[in-house]
């Protein structure tokens, strides 16, 4: 929220509620809310001491979470109990993913730590349409990110908790699925394989692995049944007064309780537990209780505890989805007077599908740009095989395994594996759909609600023509550059009427994360962008990274018309059309003597504006360019030379592109102390407006026929907690 917004929206609250009573509740609401959400955070998430313990070497006591990458020299998250004189308070949690030195002893989670560390704030890159990092680590209280060198350490017992999960991994670790058992009954999803929640999402299976309305009520039932049976023979002995399905309810709310805790007290499954609470005490008590109350109890609760829980998408999903059950069943129940069919139940379960399935709809497409289409279908057999074979097979597994060396479920397993490589071979699970905006998804939301409505339906009209005529009346820019926050490196890409020219790769880590696979592809695919041609400017790791992926992900015909038939550097000098958008390298013609120099240098021009990317030249090659092309140089948006190091970007140069923007693609609080004050001084002298992809995130130019506009992904989500 922009600072001007929150003061105007509670003038305008108390102006309206001066006038009318009503208002008065909306603004109680209004100051209660504010009040708890600023409560909560200098309560749990404000650490006034964050910026005195980085940047040098800190004593560090803490205790070791969870293992991010484990090795010689594991990644690890600890829970920090104290840094030099600073101690955590009891009620926060202060979490640091650390890079730790060779050790002798090998770390397990539980162990305490002590030793000494060099911290940063934790900082992440920002592009648009890709996973913000930062938003996570704060829900998730990682204040910081760094090494540490281990000078003592004591070995503790495993933490409930940990044990738990250690045995339910040792129960299934033989079986093809073990990571879906294991994420079944604990809640963890970190041995769950990348490319397996990839798939997962694809078949619109991703549910599963979030414990929430679904498990609870899988786990309720299945207690409550369990303890009926268990107590068939011995109900002749009991006090003819002794009600036992009110115990049976008791007990199936309080195991249910017990699974919510063990499976990391998600947010998911402690709205569905606190649904299935409200529900037992209402009726224990004989009173009625609407399905709109019921929804509206729950999610008062979750916000008064965490107000942040705003900020996870799980939680729209999950109260969306349960409120399309629960309405659904309400209207079922005012009409239906007698047990329901088989067949009944098959068509319930069916509609309840569908139901889900178009409310979910633009939420999925606002969070993962595109849906799955066979996940309908898929969710009518998934949800009926999870509730009675599958969870009733892995919790007999985890029961008698401690006793009985049986594998009970492989058969099941087997079968499950044989089905589940079956449809990832079909190949027609995911479709892509262009992005929306938060206002978009507000508005096809309400004209769902009010389309399910006879009495509304008409006035769904109301949304339907505002959203078109807004998405009719408002200009399309006629191209647009994106800079992509790569770290150091850089990747560019220049999109007009869906199709794309790529300026550079980004880097590559560790020969497994590519900027290029993890940050220009979500772009392209979400939207829907057609990648016609490819640049790298030079082989330089920063700029050729990902240049393996390119080619296994299938634009290795985007190289041919710069880099010939087999790809080989300098660049070709030509140019190219792309659309009304002119592609031309103007240098080098031939290897240079050094990488950076034998850059390929490149202008993009659609006659009016014009983008000049000059790769790594130095200030030699950049005096020839200029003594080259002239005048013929001048451009409005230059890419900053060597990422704003001061072997580039002369004075003469600068002058004689006199662009009116400059944009330096660097990483943050790098050892190069990239860009160089001067380089920054100079551009400024010259009248250049600079953008930096460090940090203002990723730079979007979009440009009109008369002028541009300029965004970038940390304004786009200029959260107040996150500055």
């Amino acid at each position: 929220m922009d600072t001007w917004q929150l003061p105007v929206s509670f003038a305008l609250l108390v102006f309206v509620s001066s006038y009318f009573k009503l208002f008065s509740n909306v603004l109680a609401g209004f100051i209660l809310g504010i009040f708890v959400t600023n409560l909560n955070y200098y309560m749990f998430y404000q650490i006034s001491w964050q910026n005195l313990v980085i940047e040098k070497p800190v004593k560090i006591v803490a205790t070791v979470s969870q293992f991010i990458k484990s090795g010689e020299r594991p990644y690890i998250q600890v829970k920090i109990e104290s840094i030099d004189t600073f101690q955590v308070s009891v009620w926060q949690t202060v979490n640091a993913n650390l890079s730790v030195g060779k050790h002798s002893m090998p770390l397990r989670e539980g162990d305490k730590i002590a030793g000494i560390a060099k911290l940063k704030a934790f900082r992440s890159r920002k592009n648009f349409h890709t996973f913000d990092s930062e938003l996570f680590a704060f829900q998730n209280h990682i204040y910081f990110k760094g090494k540490v060198e281990i000078e003592r350490h004591d070995r503790k017992e495993r933490a409930w908790q940990t044990s738990y999960r250690h045995y339910i991994s040792s129960v299934f670790q033989k079986y093809e699925l073990s990571w879906l058992y294991y994420t079944l009954l604990t809640g963890d999803k970190t041995k769950t394989p990348k490319i397996d929640k990839e798939h997962f999402r694809m078949l619109g299976l991703s549910h599963l692995l979030a414990i929430s309305g679904l498990h609870i009520a899988i786990f309720f039932s299945l207690s409550f049944i369990l303890l009926k049976v268990l107590l068939i023979p011995v109900q002749s002995f009991l006090k003819q007064d002794a009600n036992i399905h009110t115990f049976g309810v008791l007990c199936a709310l309080i195991s249910a309780g017990l699974y919510v805790t063990v499976s990391g007290m998600q947010i998911s499954a402690q709205r569905a537990w606190l649904m299935a609470l409200i529900g037992v005490v209402c009726y224990l008590l004989g009173t009625r209780i609407s399905f709109f109350r019921l929804i509206l109890y729950a999610l008062t609760v979750i916000i008064l505890a965490s107000p942040f829980s705003l900020l996870n998408m799980g939680l729209y999903f999950s109260f969306v989805a349960v409120s399309c059950i629960l309405w659904f069943v309400s209207k079922q129940n005012r009409a239906a007077g007698e047990p329901l069919k088989w067949l009944d139940k098959l068509v319930w379960l069916i509609k309840v599908q569908l139901l889900i399935f178009v409310f979910l709809f633009p939420l999925t497409i606002f969070a993962f740009q595109g849906v799955s289409i066979s996940g309908l279908a898929l969710n009518i057999v998934v949800i009926p095989l999870l509730s009675c074979v599958i969870f009733p097979a892995i919790l007999l597994q985890s029961a008698i395994f401690h006793v009985f060396d049986v594998s009970a479920i492989s058969l099941l397993d087997t079968w499950l594996f044989e089905a589940y490589r079956w449809l990832l071979n079909l190949n027609f699970h995911w479709l892509d759909i262009a992005p929306i905006t938060v206002r978009q998804l507000f508005a096809i939301m309400l004209i769902i609600v009010l389309l399910s409505n006879p009495l509304t339906r008409f006035y769904s009209l109301i949304p339907i023509i505002a959203t078109s005529l807004h998405w009719w009346l408002s200009p399309k820019p006629h191209w647009q550059i994106n800079i992509f926050d790569v770290g150091h490196g850089s990747a560019v890409l220049v999109e007009h009427n869906g199709k794309g020219f790529l300026y550079d790769l980004g880097a590559s880590y560790f020969g497994t994360y590519s900027m290029f696979k993890h940050v220009v592809v979500p772009y392209i695919k979400a939207n829907n962008i057609e990648l016609i041609y490819t640049i790298v400017s030079h082989d330089d790791g920063d700029h050729a990274g990902g240049l393996k992926d390119l080619n296994f992900l299938g634009y290795r015909d985007t190289l041919r018309a710069f880099h010939r038939e087999e790809y080989s550097q300098p660049c070709l000098l030509k140019a190219i059309e792309l659309g009304s958008l002119t592609i031309q390298s103007i240098w080098p013609g031939q290897l240079q003597g050094n990488d950076n120099n034998s850059s390929c240098v490149v202008m993009v021009s659609d006659g009016e504006f014009k983008l000049l990317l000059p790769g790594d030249i130095e200030t030699d090659i950049e005096s020839q360019i200029v003594a080259q092309y002239e005048a013929h140089l001048n451009a409005s948006f230059l890419l900053a030379p060597h990422h704003g190091s001061r072997t580039s970007s002369s004075a003469q140069f600068i002058e004689q592109v006199d662009a009116e923007l400059a944009i330096f693609s660097r990483s943050y609080n790098t050892p190069w102390r990239l860009p160089h004050s001067d380089v920054v001084r100079r551009y400024h002298h010259f009248g250049y407006k600079t953008y930096d992809t460090a940090l203002d995130g990723q730079v979007q130019i979009r440009i009109f026929k008369q002028h541009f506009e300029v965004y970038t992904a940390r304004n786009a989500k200029n959260l107040w907690f996150l500055r």
